[in-house]
């Protein structure tokens, strides 16, 4: 009994009752998207908070699957940054910014927020937003040009289609949050994620914890097996 105590913990880790975190520091968006990737992977993956105040969150996978799963996250490119809005970049602005600095970091930020919304679509999987607001210049008035917009927009295949239907949409969207900028001047282009290729089949997954109770029993089944074998090891020597 003293030699199965001992390998019980081996026989434990075996069996995938032992987790493996592969990220941590997330926002709540990044922490969905990774598990739902994982999970079409038939990656089975758990998400956290961190401790703190302002605690991300953290995502673990069994320890067989920690390979397996840092490549298929690869492939996809997951977590995908968020874009700067507002309160990130104008909350760390130099002490006395310029008038050129100002406007850029409005620029990118009103940017970030578009990106977001757009990322808010359903079947979008990620978005950039750029923008061309010249400033007046006080020496050549009435020469501003006209301002500019893009917008690249990342989905998945079967949803694209559909994305593509709402480029009006996006159009109006991005126009209505820049001052002086029209929707004919806004150029969407939709593209397809890459995918990737679907994993081999895959045996029959069991959840950790009924690996843990399989393990378990045997285990109890072995003792119970080795205990019996003793008895009758007994029996036989006291007979001769």
């Amino acid at each position: 009994m003293r030699t199965l105590s001992r390998l019980l913990p081996a026989l434990l880790l075996l069996a995938g009752c032992r987790r493996d975190e592969i990220l941590h520091g997330l926002d709540e968006r990044q922490a969905n998207e990774v598990l739902v990737a994982l999970q079409d992977g038939s990656i089975a993956a758990w998400t956290a908070r961190e401790s703190g105040t302002e605690g991300g969150f953290t995502v673990e996978v069994t320890a067989g699957d920690a390979r397996r799963a840092h490549r298929l996250l690869a492939d996809r490119d997951l977590p995908r940054p968020r874009p700067p809005g507002f309160g990130e970049l104008f909350g760390k602005g130099s002490m006395i910014p310029t008038a050129t600095e100002e406007h850029a970091l409005y620029l990118h930020a009103i940017a970030g927020e578009l990106a977001r919304s757009v990322e808010a679509i359903d079947g979008v999987v990620g978005a950039r937003v750029h923008l061309g607001l010249p400033q007046p210049d006080p020496l050549r008035p009435g020469e501003r040009p006209s301002p500019r917009g893009a917008v690249l927009v990342r989905c998945r295949p079967a949803a694209c289609p559909a994305i593509r239907a709402l480029e009006p949409g996006i159009r109006a969207l991005v126009s209505g949050a820049a001052d002086g900028l029209e929707p004919a001047a806004v150029s969407v282009v939709v593209t397809e994620a890459a995918e990737t290729a679907a994993p081999p089949p895959q045996p029959e997954r069991r959840s950790p914890v009924l690996l843990c109770l399989s393990v378990l029993a045997g285990v109890g089944a072995l003792g119970a097996a080795a205990a019996a074998w003793r008895i009758g090891w007994r029996r036989r020597s006291a007979a001769s």
